[in-house]
């Protein structure tokens, strides 16, 4: 039996058959295909949460009880591991890896055609498959956040816990819909699920990894040019506007942020070192409120013009 014949919603959508409550709302049943068929599988979801949860366990399980009362966003440099290694790499890439498919791999096998021939249009089948999305990468985000808050819990009675939770769930909302928005537009301009995955990956490995790496000859660290804000170079640098809506989204949180993660984010040019005493300082390149903005505009451009594209897409 093939995978279309055991999904009772795309057998019903197919044979024209109502849909208990949802009959009269196509769309309403494009998401429930895609998030309970295409996304929230129990493989993906079992996979998704041990890599997140992966790196901020194996702290707690190896770092030493604390004495007196800390933070769990200071503790082990937690704060910047879980916004890292968590949010600008992991869930990134996981939301990255789950949108690629959800047009594209209809275009290829040709079942946009057949969903196009129902009373729904291009651009709700769009809308309603980043709705899907949207909902799975909460439950990612929920589900591993909760599962290392009770490790947190456990280890020791750490004073912002809700606070950590809080303040990345939060921002996991701006990255689902930054990476699912642009793969999203990619999915619905090529068929082949790897030349959407191209572009999106290539920008975390470039804004997160190999941008970092050269971030600091770019800075100078207080000791040479900075080249990095003499050619304005955070105009384009993505993670900079990421750690910017980070620590506003933070700060709000937990006042102390600057002081437990604040030379971290040097790396990111939201701080700078400064040689006159004054060591670390905050940049202010862009309010946050305009990166959030920046953020959002690139992602909806994306999204756009892939449903556009899909508009006048030729499907016989």
């Amino acid at each position: 039996m093939n995978a279309t014949e055991s999904n009772p919603i795309d057998e019903n959508l197919k044979e024209g058959k109502p849909l208990p409550g949802i009959s009269s709302i196509p769309s309403i049943a494009v998401i429930k295909k895609t998030f309970i068929f295409d996304l929230c599988t129990i493989k993906r979801l079992i996979l998704t949460t041990f890599f997140m949860v992966l790196v901020p366990a194996l702290i707690f399980a190896f770092m030493p009880t604390p004495s007196g009362k800390k933070s769990v966003i200071e503790i082990a440099g937690l704060g910047f591991v879980t916004w890292y290694y968590n949010f600008a790499i992991m869930f990134p890439i996981i939301i990255i890896g789950s949108t690629g498919p959800l047009i594209s791999e209809e275009l290829r096998t040709g079942t946009m055609l057949f969903l196009v021939s129902k009373p729904i249009n291009r651009t709700k089948i769009v809308l309603s498959k980043f709705v899907a999305l949207y909902l799975f990468g909460i439950i990612v985000s929920v589900v591993s956040l909760s599962i290392v808050c009770i490790i947190a819990a456990i280890k020791y009675p750490f004073v912002d816990i809700a606070s950590y939770l809080g303040m990345n769930f939060l921002y996991s909302l701006i990255i689902i819909f930054f990476f699912g928005g642009i793969t999203m537009g990619f999915s619905s301009i090529f068929e082949r699920p790897r030349n959407v995955l191209l572009f999106p990956l290539a920008l975390v490995i470039f804004s997160f990894l190999v941008f970092m790496m050269f971030k600091p000859m770019l800075i100078g660290f207080g000791f040479g040019v900075n080249r990095y804000e003499k050619y304005l170079l955070y105009n384009f640098d993505i993670g900079y506007h990421f750690a910017n809506v980070f620590m506003w989204i933070g700060e709000s949180f937990v006042p102390e942020i600057w002081d437990y993660l604040g030379a971290m984010f040097s790396a990111f040019g939201i701080t700078k070192y400064v040689d006159n005493g004054n060591g670390y300082v905050i940049t202010h390149y862009y309010h946050p409120v305009a990166s959030l903005l920046y953020l959002i505009i690139i992602a909806g451009i994306f999204l756009i013009i892939g449903t556009l594209v899909l508009k006048k897409r030729d499907l016989s």
